[in-house]
């Protein structure tokens, strides 16, 4: 599989290349900074920015699916990122017959706010509030693209090693998550990998904690 990762030297996205290069699916990555990236077997490098509606379809051309793993720095929390993003990818993939398209977001955003506990909530509502409204500025373009889409919403996430059995649950069977819902890196982006051919994954929020799920 052909696989394009926007975000790809970012912390999650650049877990998402090291599993799919292990696996051996052939990367695309799309970055600012081409030279940010280390050469690997497998790995195209294609650099642009994310209104650059050439770069990317140069970089979607071939692929079988597009990873969006893109968030701000922490000085830029309010940054126009997903609004950006969001759209000029929805017009490469038409460009370039590309279907398939997943993204990450964050656990919180539009309708899985109805999923979260307190305290994780309270933070929804306060300091990460101008970056979910980005999210959803540009995720809610999905529905309407004809695409096949999957957004992953984690809770707030970490570096640790893969666990066993994170809980991964379809937001619209309305499960609450667990107040403090940790997630490693690693599982989103093993969940992000499996999702891509997975058809129970298409059209959905899926939430994922590294949290094992319980009654």
């Amino acid at each position: 599989m052909r696989i394009a990762v926007l975000g790809a030297t970012g912390r999650t996205g650049g877990e998402v290349v090291r599993q799919a290069l292990a696996a051996g699916h052939d990367l695309v990555a799309y970055v600012r900074r081409p030279e940010a990236m280390q050469p690997a077997t497998g790995l195209t490098v294609v650099g642009g920015q994310l209104d650059d509606s050439a770069a990317l379809e140069r970089a979607l051309s071939g692929c079988d699916a597009a990873v969006v793993a893109l968030g701000p720095k922490v000085t830029q929390a309010n940054a126009p990122i997903m609004q950006v993003a969001v759209p000029a990818v929805i017009q490469a993939a038409r460009a370039t017959g590309l279907r398939r398209v997943v993204v990450l977001s964050a656990l919180g955003v539009g309708n899985t706010f109805d999923n979260t506990r307190y305290p994780y909530r309270f933070g929804c509502r306060t300091f990460l509030a101008g970056n979910f409204r980005d999210h959803v500025a540009g995720e809610s373009q999905l529905t309407d693209s004809g695409l096949i889409w999957t957004t992953f919403h984690p809770g707030p996430l970490g570096d640790g090693p893969q666990t066993p059995h994170p809980t991964i649950v379809d937001a619209a069977t309305g499960y609450r998550m667990p107040g403090a819902p940790r997630t490693q890196r690693a599982d989103v982006a093993a969940a992000i990998l499996a999702s891509i051919d997975d058809a129970s994954t298409y059209g959905k929020e899926m939430l994922i904690t590294s949290a094992r799920q319980t009654a």
